[in-house]
């Protein structure tokens, strides 16, 4: 009885783990050089995901896009608050920019960032992963959030929802944004664990 008990929490612990430290045994996915691409949003010109994205784009030897809202949220964080949580908790789709250059068909592998808002993707994030949805098929994909203290929460769930099952997922990862931009090897080793250059 006490194996079996001992054998249950270990199971626990290994699927608690997954949703937040998403530590696989998955052998990373081989790509070609300059087959994979960083997309990511950002609140602030200077902010945590971007330097994220930034760090992970240059292990990654990737190209690197931003998502853009047609209309910028407010640049003070308490009124941006107010602005944006009734889009999160809502799913509502915010209008973004057209990103200049970036064309899907040219990569294989796409890690995607947002900052976490009220436990879910940001909206500029979702609207780009439903506009491209047909676009991703076939492709992998990977996201990296920032937070305040929140963990993964639900990002890594609705972002393998958002982008559908005919994407390859691979295990997301949370990076709290006090201490990202301290965090190069951690995020370089996101990367590592999961892609590997050809």
């Amino acid at each position: 009885m006490c194996k079996i008990l001992k054998g249950a929490l270990v199971m626990l612990g290994l699927f608690a783990g997954c949703s937040e430290n998403e530590a696989t045994a998955q052998e990373p996915v081989e790509v070609a050089k300059g087959k994979v691409a960083v997309i990511y949003f950002s609140w602030s010109p200077d902010g945590n995901t971007r330097f994220a994205a930034e760090t992970i784009a240059k292990k990654a030897e990737a190209k690197l896009f931003e998502i853009k809202a047609k209309t910028p949220y407010n640049s003070d964080f308490r009124a941006c608050c107010d602005e944006a949580k009734p889009e999160c908790y809502g799913k509502i789709l915010r209008p973004i920019e057209k990103i200049e250059g970036l064309d899907l068909a040219a990569y294989d592998v796409v890690f995607f960032g947002t900052p976490n808002w009220w436990g879910t993707i940001a909206p500029p994030l979702r609207t780009f992963l439903a506009e491209n949805a047909k676009a991703l098929e076939g492709k992998t994909v990977a996201l990296f959030q920032t937070h305040g203290g929140g963990g993964m929460q639900r990002l890594g769930k609705e972002f393998a929802e958002a982008v559908g099952e005919k994407v390859k997922v691979l295990a997301p990862k949370a990076f709290p944004g006090s201490s990202v931009r301290s965090a190069t090897k951690a995020l370089e080793t996101f990367v590592t664990d999961r892609i590997s250059i050809k």
